[in-house]
């Protein structure tokens, strides 16, 4: 489970939730279950991908899709979700700005 909606892994790595298949890569891979994330292996489009399953799971919200947004003092909530979801509110764009300030760090 992730949030509240159930997860599924075909043989090939790749995840499904609510029916919706994410191409298993490295970095989604990384960004799902790990908390500290290894930057170098992460692509925009992984980024995208994650705050996609973000928003289906409500994770982010205690799984209630009309709650406020659960802040963390966690590091991945510090350099990812919080720059993702803002006050729970959607921004456009925001991935590849992610993407490029980690690559502007190292």
């Amino acid at each position: 489970m992730i949030g509240d909606s159930k997860v599924g892994v075909d043989r090939d790595g790749n995840i499904h939730i609510n029916n919706v298949k994410f191409p298993a890569t490295k970095g989604l891979w990384e960004m799902l279950t790990h908390k500290r994330v290894e930057k170098d292996s992460v692509t925009t489009a992984d980024i995208k991908q994650y705050k996609t399953i973000l928003e289906m799971t409500n994770v982010h919200l205690g799984y209630k899709p009309r709650a406020y947004i659960h802040t963390s003092k966690g590091v991945k909530y510090k350099q990812i979700i919080s720059k993702l979801l803002p006050g729970g509110t959607r921004r456009i764009g925001v991935e590849a700005a992610l993407r490029r300030e980690w690559i502007t760090y190292q």
